[in-house]
């Protein structure tokens, strides 16, 4: 099984128009971006991430930790993290992400697993930014 040639199939075919990058495929649904990782050393993982919903700050890092927290918690399966990414001139910038990621069986049924990855990914930075505006408000 080749899960990341499965997945660049699944994605043309369902009219992604998918991309592969040096980190994977990436591809836009609903005007946002995602990302699938390959790892080539585990056929069987299937990470589908959400990229960059939010820009960490040194004035709020200690909020989007928390926030990030509670979502982990109340959401299956999905994972918010920070990830820092260097641009072209080599500065970093510190942002949110969210990853969908599970362990797929050898004959993955891509048309079961994508849509409610896309789905539960939407729906994490969706509590994400209302938890945040939450906090704003008080």
């Amino acid at each position: 099984m080749d899960l990341n040639k499965l997945m660049i199939n699944y994605l043309a075919e369902e009219g992604f128009r998918p991309h592969e990058t040096p980190f994977g495929i990436a591809f836009k649904n609903e005007g946002f971006n995602f990302l699938y990782f390959k790892d080539e050393d585990d056929e069987q993982y299937f990470r589908l991430m959400m990229p960059a919903i939010f820009v960490v700050t040194e004035d709020n890092e200690d909020t989007i930790m928390q926030v990030m927290n509670e979502v982990n918690g109340s959401i299956k399966v999905v994972k918010l993290y920070t990830m820092d990414i260097e641009d072209e001139e080599g500065k970093s910038e510190s942002s949110v992400w969210a990853a969908f990621e599970i362990l797929a069986d050898t004959t993955p049924e891509l048309s079961d697993i994508v849509p409610r990855a896309i789905s539960l990914l939407q729906g994490a930075r969706l509590a994400f930014l209302s938890k945040l505006q939450e906090i704003a408000d008080k």
